[in-house]
């Protein structure tokens, strides 16, 4: 049927519903009458019987009845469908073919005919039929009267009447009399009377055919539960098929065939049985054949009469590789009993091996029942039936193998790496999955696996405690690091300390589903040592978990291994008791997982007293049984595992652990930030400290700090040394007008190697620096261009020397308190200094430009009061004298455009951004993350570069600076001893700074998007001096 008619059907059948019962659709009773209606459109065929398959059929059954050694059957079932079908009774019937149709109802109403028990009819019909003389010869000696024979010869006794004793024992006189009357009915030695009287009491002698049957019987009893032994002797004891059929003797007519007699016939009964006695405990048998290179082989001269040698060992072959599997995972159980302690061995893997130890115990319960159900004889049990019933356990054996290669501890391999290894191999097994059960399994193990990673995780959310003795946790507390360090935030946990760089280059050692939650989980770990440090009142103990159980309508009291379990079973099965009615529906598959407490009791005991020398293939090497026996009582989230259903259909374990264990870690996490960051923000004043810090650092209180540089600057022009002391002490008393408990938190310090560097040296620094947007993607030509303006700019270095704006070394430093010192941290502080230090440079030279006042001009007074016979010289004078002014204007106007800019549309869109930040009480991993990304993107939009080395703009303030201390010279000098040429020289370096400056920014705005460098390229395009010759 086509789908758009099934389709069609669903419509038609919910309206037809809908109309007759009146069910809304969604309730129970329509689903199920929905599901009645279209399973009888569907699937409900009823067609003509075939003759022909019901001839098949009988001829089929004939041919199994005489497979079995049952040909009365066999030729009793011909006849009487011979007969049957010549009735005339069908012949002018109205139905057609209806005793086909009979036939084919007798057929699907049969259960099993060869497992009928032989009747008493049957019996005498085959007596009947018999007329072997060996036979007649049994019937005669039957005839003989045994007991009068064997009694020839013996006397005979006569015991008297006894009288009675006493009148007073009546009741006694009765009792013997009964025990005497029963005596005298059982005892071989009777007297004549008695033997006379009871003549006709005494039992009926069987008769020969009664006794023909009894030992018939024995017969069959003795050949059903005695075992030949096949095994161990030097001559192989062959297995002779009870039937002559060509389909059961073929090994013979094989071996008859090619000649060769080398093979042992064993009967498919015994080859069952010692295959599952193998796949119960692994070792050595007389078909399954073990040695060290090859691992498990095949009896190369096993077979069984119908089939021939290669036939059955390519059929056994297929277990060898189980076998090996098996065994090698019965290895690592033995090795989990007794873990080493040194290297420790992972808690991951033990629970790993509890749950493998659960599957081997339950794989083991249906060998158990395999096994009695061959040896019962009960239905019909052959070596197909077998692999059909081995299949689904031998595919996920396959499949729990192919994880179980990674659990392997090698020594080069740390318990870390082995258990997240494990864990990735069964999330990926069961995302790879085919089959709902093998899926099911391997969702099992993962979920035991696990156990130690939750318990790990559990403890840490509610108790604040990082307890993993054996290393295994992707999380490692430093323990060089102490929780008062101003690194504790970034180095406090570290993930795979033993191999970080492995870590890095391999996806392997990160744990799938952990791997976005990391950060999370370290968070929650800071915060915690950090409030107990800080005397802190910690959070609710449950706080987290009662949200996840608000959400899920969960017990409060489950623990977080409970609560992912619950929420995996309503993720796959919608609720846990949907979860609980599928697993009592899959019973009749799957064992259930209670009694696996109880499958070494059964084995022993039941074994011990019925079959023995099974018993015996449980016994290892040691006389002790190969799987350890399960005598603890498992826990509450043990038979929670264990009781999952199967999983009808795909799904993605990383996401769906995430989604389990994600809400409660985030939940923790906003919980404790949100303390931590109100203890440090009302507490301790932390955005406070970091406001102070900005304000003299990045000279945000301009007031304050103008009179502390303008004192630095006089100091350094007079000449006079500079010493951190005396700064410090100014420093802290210009501080104290803005915030006076903060001032001695302020230092000052002046690097001893500080100083002016020779002009050669600097002008060597300056010309190998390499251009900030050389890190932005420029290409060769435009470096080339570049390089080419910087050589020109740096050639006059005989007359300007190069330093650092004629600054020394500085630097500001706090003392911060703890533990606001986790966010102001020594590497933060310097950052802050190399800002510094930059608009000091700004401010370096814009203040030697503006101390250059005109009434300090030496030459103007001189101009003016010129005679007359300087007349025609005082046109050079005064054009001189003009220039001069102007080009102190052109630097002014520069430097403050720079300033400028950098003050309204770098430093305050920082400020802004800080404050709304503070303002908005992240947390504290927030806040330091933010704030340093924030802090280097500062540095890089001021220097361009990375600070390291110098920048184009620092070579720019640089140049600047010396030509405004050249242009102080000029200032003060007589204006008619400056020439031309020097006025013009000064003219023309400014013009290339100008110029490289322009071009520089030109370029990188071109090529890159930098939306705060735009304007100021535009004002100095529009303001790039034009020089022309006097």
């Amino acid at each position: 049927m086509s789908l758009s008619m099934q389709g069609k059907f669903d419509e038609l059948s919910k309206e037809l519903i809908n109309h007759v019962l009146g069910f809304e659709e969604g309730e129970e009773n329509f689903i199920r009458s929905e599901q009645y209606v279209l399973s009888n459109l569907l699937y409900h065929h009823c067609l003509a019987v075939n003759s022909h398959n019901v001839r098949r059929s009988i001829d089929g059954l004939v041919l199994k009845f005489s497979i079995h050694g049952q040909h009365h059957r066999s030729q009793q079932l011909q006849n009487l469908t011979s007969k049957f079908l010549a009735s005339p009774f069908f012949k002018d019937h109205d139905e057609l073919d209806i005793e086909w149709s009979l036939l084919s109802l007798l057929l699907h109403l049969s259960n099993s005919p060869t497992q009928v028990p032989v009747s008493d009819d049957e019996i005498l019909l085959t007596l009947n039929k018999s007329s072997s003389p060996v036979k007649s010869l049994h019937l005669a000696e039957e005839n003989i009267d045994w007991v009068a024979y064997l009694r020839q010869g013996e006397p005979e006794y006569v015991v008297g009447v006894e009288q009675p004793l006493s009148d007073w024992s009546s009741d006694d006189e009765k009792n013997e009399t009964e025990d005497e009357a029963l005596y005298n009915q059982y005892s071989p030695i009777k007297s004549s009377s008695v033997a006379v009287k009871d003549t006709c009491n005494l039992p009926r002698a069987p008769t020969a055919q009664e006794l023909l049957e009894q030992s018939h019987r024995a017969q069959s009893w003795l050949a059903a539960n005695t075992h030949t032994q096949y095994w161990g002797s030097k001559k192989y004891q062959q297995c002779a098929p009870l039937s002559s059929h060509p389909a059961a003797n073929v090994a013979k007519l094989w071996e008859t065939k090619c000649g060769s007699r080398g093979s042992q016939q064993l009967s498919e009964w015994a080859v069952m049985r010692e295959t599952v006695w193998v796949l119960m405990c692994p070792s050595t048998s007389h078909i399954f054949q073990y040695n060290a290179d090859q691992g498990f082989v095949v009896h190369p001269e096993i077979t069984i009469p119908s089939l021939t040698p290669g036939a059955a060992k390519r059929l056994l072959e297929e277990l060898c590789l189980p076998l090996n599997q098996l065994l090698e995972i019965d290895a690592f159980l033995k090795k989990c009993e007794v873990p080493s302690v040194d290297p420790p061995f992972p808690v991951t893997l033990q629970a790993y091996a509890t749950g493998i130890r659960l599957w081997r115990h339950r794989f083991q319960s249906h060998l158990a029942t395999i096994e009695d159900q061959i040896k019962k004889q009960e239905s019909t049990c052959t070596l197909s039936w077998l692999e059909g019933e081995l299949y689904p356990w031998l595919r996920t054996l396959s499949a729990i193998a192919t994880v179980h290669s990674m659990a392997a501890m090698r020594p080069e391999i740390s318990p870390r790496e082995a258990a997240v290894r494990l864990i990735n191999g069964l999330c990926d097994g069961v995302e790879s999955a085919g089959e709902p059960g093998v899926r099911c399994v391997l969702l099992r193990l993962l979920l035991h696996t696990l156990r130690h990673y939750l318990s790990i995780i559990n403890n840490w959310l509610l108790h604040g405690s990082l307890v993993d003795h054996a290393q295994e946790f992707i999380i490692q507390r430093s323990e060089s690091v102490k929780v008062t360090d101003e690194t504790f935030w970034h180095d406090a946990f570290i993930l795979n300390p033993h191999h970080q760089s492995e870590a890095k280059q391999s996806r392997r050692s990160s744990l799938k589903f952990l791997s976005p939650l990391v950060g999370a989980l370290t968070t929650v770990g800071k915060s915690r040592e950090l409030l107990a440090v800080l005397d802190v009142e910690p959070l609710p103990r449950s706080s987290a978990i009662l949200y996840l159980h608000q959400k899920s309508k969960m017990d409060p009291e489950m623990v977080l291994e409970e609560v992912i379990i619950r929420h995996i079973q309503d993720a796959l099965y919608g609720s846990s008791e949907k979860a609980k009615e599928n697993t009592e529906g899959n019973e009749g598959v799957a064992d259930d997982s209670s009694a696996l407490t109880e499958v070494d009791q059964h084995m022993v005991s039941n074994y011990q007293q019925v079959d023995p020398l099974l018993l015996a293939a449980f016994i290892g090497d040691a006389g002790t049984p190969a799987s350890p026996t399960m005598t603890a009582q498992k826990d509450s989230v043990t038979r929670m595992i264990e009781d999952m259903a199967e999983v009808p259909r795909a799904i993605s374990v990383v996401s769906l652990l995430s989604s389990a264990i994600s809400p409660l870690i985030r939940k923790k996490e906003e919980e404790l930030s949100a303390r931590l960051t109100q203890v440090l923000l009302e507490k301790y004043h932390m955005d406070r400290h970091c406001q102070a810090v900005r304000s003299i650092l990045l000279m945000e209180a301009g007031d304050v700090m103008h009179e502390f540089y303008s004192h630095l600057f006089s100091k350094i022009d007079i000449g006079e040394s500079i010493d951190g002391i005396s700064l410090t002490l100014h420093l802290q008393d210009c501080v104290t007008r803005l915030v006076p408990d903060l001032a001695p938190l302020f230092s000052v310090s002046v690097s001893s190697a500080s100083g002016f560097l020779n002009s050669a040296e600097e002008n060597k620094t300056d010309n190998q620096s390499v251009p900030a947007d050389s890190m932005l993607g420029k290409d060769s030509n435009q470096t080339k261009e570049e390089e080419q303006d910087k050589n020109k700019l740096g050639s006059d270095s005989t007359t300007m020397p190069l330093s650092k704006a004629g600054l020394p070394d500085i630097s500001i430093n706090y003392q911060v308190p703890y533990p606001v010192n986790l966010l102001l941290s020594e590497k933060v502080l310097s950052q802050y200094n190399i800002l510094f230090r930059f608009c000091l440079s700004i401010k370096r030279a814009t203040n030697g430009l503006e101390r250059l006042k005109f009434k300090d001009l030496a030459s103007w007074n001189a101009v003016i009061g010129s005679g007359s016979n300087t007349e025609d010289a005082a046109g050079p004078l005064l054009s001189r004298l003009h220039r001069l002014q102007l080009l102190r204007l052109w630097l002014l106007c520069f430097t403050r455009e720079l300033h400028d800019h950098f003050a309204n549309t770098v430093f305050l869109p920082f400020h802004q951004t800080v404050e709304k930040l503070f303002l908005s009480r992240p947390s504290l991993n927030v806040i330091i993350t933010e704030h340093e990304k924030l802090l280097n993107r500062l540095i890089t939009n001021c220097l361009m570069g990375s600070g390291k080395t110098s920048s184009p703009l620092q070579i720019v303030l640089n140049k600047v600076f010396w030509l405004s201390q050249r242009l102080g010279q000029l200032w003060r000098r007589d204006i008619g001893r400056v020439t031309c040429n020097e006025l013009s020289a000064i003219e023309t370096q400014y013009a290339q700074v100008h110029r490289y400056l322009v071009n520089f920014l030109t370029r990188l705005t071109t090529t890159n998007y930098l939306p705060h460098l735009e304007g100021l390229t535009r004002t100095l395009v529009d303001t790039v001096p034009l020089l022309t010759q006097p």
